[in-house]
């Protein structure tokens, strides 16, 4: 090994060139009647597909939007929870040939995905109406004359509406589908960007067939899995097991990340009988609480997978309780999978400690002159492998930013780690000032350009404070102007009427949990609020201790 911190480990075979279309397929003429997706809700209902059906009503869907206008690489919008109906609708999507554009819903008048569909023409969006109609307003604002096709009917009326249950089941023959290419555009990941509006993350389907068998290559082989992520993100996308080919069962993501719902996602795993599951952080911490008035008859995963934040020894305990190794997965949106550590002791586990690359994946750290550091040194983490997103839609200043100037360039993925002598990465955290709330990454200016616009609001800056269940938690810290009396439950009242939470695919979204009115702000020599001192302040005025 290298005395600096640069790693590579080759794929043990060559790379598939095949794209998401054709592993659907594969999968429905080599599983016809295997169930793919199973659905399972808080009150013990049960729904599911079967490869053969699944690829059978997205060709439906796809011939129903090619006859409707819709052309190859078209953006199509996809909103609503996790349902069988969005996956069919996703699957439809892919076959015409379009690229699934994932929406997700920040601010309760969509303004934030109005930007996105506009900003890539989309004319079709797929939506979700939820139950008892909770999502309906937000659909409304979607609209602006795009043609909208209905996930569930809604109880109210609606003029005119379009429904997938009528599409799925035409098939028409004389429908000619598009040829799709491995380096077509399939999929448009929506995250947080530092202006305010998302950044759409683009990946073609070489992404995901390449990216997806290079991590399989490390895991045993799973026969049914257990993920409860929102499929409008990378962790929850359903490219996965339609690549690997192996049987999905998932619930509502507000159940994991509610805290409530532990019990009973572990009752849904046993009788199901689930191989492997992925949980983010705070769902392990449930589990551990838990453990005590969760039956112990025995029943163990062969592996949980965890990640999205860094990782720490208590998280492991769950290994010989739970499942018998657990899986560290280190990746982002724009890269897919970056690094994988398989923890079979949970006594020999490290603190932040995320395993060596993935197949196919180069790494390397820097330091602040731009050179790679010696092994054992921290600094800021780069990457290169055949799976990073193509770009940001639209965004071209953007991209080549995220880029260095190396040929074949490296991408920045602005993590802080080291390299140990063995070839391992250990994360220490991130070089900007996200907040990872439950594995989501928040960014404080989004949250400020939301909070700033109250009246009698002086100077707004939000932070994290620590969480013992998510790791991290909101804090909007302000000044009021003179005069104003502006309490912490004035604000919070004005975030609940002004951020979305149930219509976020984790019931979040970016909405704070908590408010602190100061004086005035600390500030460093330049005048620039002194961020640390006030991220410290406020939690010692929440009483708030790291875990």
């Amino acid at each position: 090994m290298s005395k600096l911190s640069y790693l590579h480990i080759n794929p043990a075979t060559p790379n598939t060139y095949m794209t998401l279309n054709d592993a659907m397929k594969r999968n429905a003429e080599k599983y016809p009647n295997t169930e793919a997706f199973i659905y399972r809700n808080e009150h013990g209902d049960r729904w599911s597909i079967t490869f053969g059906d699944l690829y059978e009503k997205g060709q439906c869907v796809a011939q129903y939007l090619v006859t409707s206008g819709v052309q190859r690489q078209d953006k199509i919008g996809l909103f609503g929870p996790n349902t069988l109906a969005r996956i069919v609708a996703e699957f439809g999507i892919l076959l015409a040939g379009a690229v699934v554009l994932h929406l997700n819903v920040d601010v309760k008048i969509a303004s934030d995905s109005n930007d996105v569909l506009e900003k890539t023409k989309c004319k079709v969006v797929f939506v979700d109406p939820g139950e008892h109609d909770i999502f309906l307003p937000t659909i409304q604002n979607l609209k602006n004359g795009r043609q909208l096709i209905f996930l569930r009917k809604p109880g109210s009326v609606y003029t005119d509406p379009v429904f997938i249950d009528d599409i799925q089941t035409s098939r028409d023959t004389s429908v000619e589908l598009p040829e799709v290419q491995p380096e077509d555009e399939a999929i448009i990941f929506t995250t947080s960007g530092s202006t305010g509006k998302p950044k759409m993350v683009v990946h073609c389907h070489f992404d995901f067939t390449v990216g997806v068998e290079a991590y399989c290559e490390l895991l045993p082989e799973s026969k049914r899995a257990f993920n409860d992520r929102p499929f409008c993100w990378l962790g929850g996308t359903q490219a996965f097991p339609t690549v690997s080919g192996f049987t999905t069962v998932f619930t509502d993501s507000n159940l994991g990340s509610s805290g409530k719902g532990i019990k009973l996602i572990w009752k849904i795993i046993t009788e199901e009988k689930v191989t492997d599951a992925m949980f983010m952080p705070y769902c392990l911490y449930d589990l551990l609480a838990e453990q005590d008035n969760i039956e112990d008859d025995g029943y163990r995963l062969e592996t949980i997978s965890t990640g999205g934040q860094v990782i720490d020894k208590h998280c492991t305990k769950v290994i010989g309780r739970f499942c018998k190794k657990m899986v560290i997965a280190y990746g982002s949106t724009e890269v897919l999978g970056i690094a994988f550590h398989l923890v079979e002791n949970s006594e020999d586990f490290e603190t932040g400690c995320v395993g060596k690359p993935i197949p196919g994946v180069e790494v390397r750290i820097v330091g602040e002159n731009g050179q790679v550091v010696p092994v054992g040194e921290e600094g800021e983490l780069q990457i290169r492998s055949s799976f990073l997103t193509t770009g940001y839609f639209g965004e071209e200043e953007m991209t080549n930013r995220a880029y260095t100037k190396d040929r074949p360039s490296w991408f920045r993925i602005e993590d802080i780690g080291k390299m140990t002598e063995s070839g391992e990465l250990i994360m220490r955290g991130r070089v900007k000032e996200n907040i990872s709330r439950g594995g989501r990454k928040i960014l404080p200016g989004v949250v400020d350009d939301v909070v700033k616009k109250m009246e009698g609001i002086s100077l707004v800056a939000t932070v994290a404070v620590p969480d013992v269940r998510f790791y991290e938690e909101v804090c909007v810290c302000y000044t009021a102007t003179d005069g104003v009396d502006l309490s912490p439950s004035d604000v919070e009242r004005y975030c609940k009427e002004n951020f979305s939470t149930e219509e976020t695919g984790d019931g979040m979204g970016s909405s704070p949990t908590y408010f602190v009115r100061f004086d005035s702000f600390p500030t460093v020599f330049t005048g620039k609020v002194d961020k640390q001192t006030l991220k410290r302040q406020a939690a010692e005025r929440l009483n708030l201790t790291p875990r």
